[in-house]
């Protein structure tokens, strides 16, 4: 005889998401309810907990960035509830603004999203690292950027936000704000020689984004 299939609850889908739980363990533990997730029939008293369990599901696979696993899941997903639930539908839109590296499509998803109470954790995480790449992927692409732009690369509500975030709370990464009012790539010891050929413009963020996929790990 076979395993005997866990039934599916929002408390253990909470109980997954410990502050020692890594995204592969994680993973493994959704992987393992997917057969009864499938046979799961879709109602009002299961809708809620269907909806956290393919949210959390998607978001984990991005995590871990195995987006063609994500993708596929969409296709294993219940229609009714990938067409029509909000928060599986945000899920999936993220996933395709990974996809295509659209970071103001994500930002603007993930943080409109109506997550859940569970799957609000997971998004924190999924928003965390994408800011850390971000973060990363900026001091290997550019020697100046204006803060507006910055902004827009990492989802911050506000300029001086972005400017506090790579200069005060990321010392390491060599940044700087210039007499000029631009963000300044500090390599030399000094901030005085802008390198205009590395300055950011407006409609660059294909040439950030194509350094590499914007949720691989750092």
């Amino acid at each position: 005889m076979g395993t005997k299939l866990p039934p599916i609850s929002l408390s253990l889908l909470k109980s997954f998401l410990t502050p020692s739980a890594t995204p592969t363990t994680l993973l493994t533990s959704l992987q393992t309810l997917e057969p009864r997730a499938s046979i799961t029939t879709v109602d009002s008293s299961t809708t809620e907990t269907l909806s956290t369990y393919y949210s959390l599901y998607l978001l984990t696979l991005i995590l871990v960035d195995d987006l063609p696993e994500a993708r596929a899941l969409t296709n294993r997903i219940d229609t009714q509830l990938l067409h029509n639930d909000p928060a599986i539908i945000s899920s999936y839109r993220v996933l395709q603004a990974v996809w295509s590296k659209d970071y103001v499509a994500f930002h603007q998803t993930m943080q409109g999203a109506p997550w859940g109470e569970v799957t609000g954790v997971l998004a924190g995480r999924v928003l965390q690292k994408h800011r850390t790449t971000t973060l990363s992927l900026l001091s290997t692409a550019y020697t100046s950027i204006p803060p507006d732009l910055a902004q827009k690369y990492l989802g911050i509500s506000d300029e001086q936000s972005a400017v506090k975030m790579l200069v005060e709370e990321n010392p390491g990464s060599g940044w700087s704000l210039s007499d000029q009012g631009f963000l300044v790539k500090n390599e030399s010891g000094g901030v005085n020689g802008v390198k205009q050929e590395g300055r950011a413009k407006e409609g660059e963020i294909g040439r950030l984004a194509g350094l590499g996929g914007f949720l691989s790990d750092v």
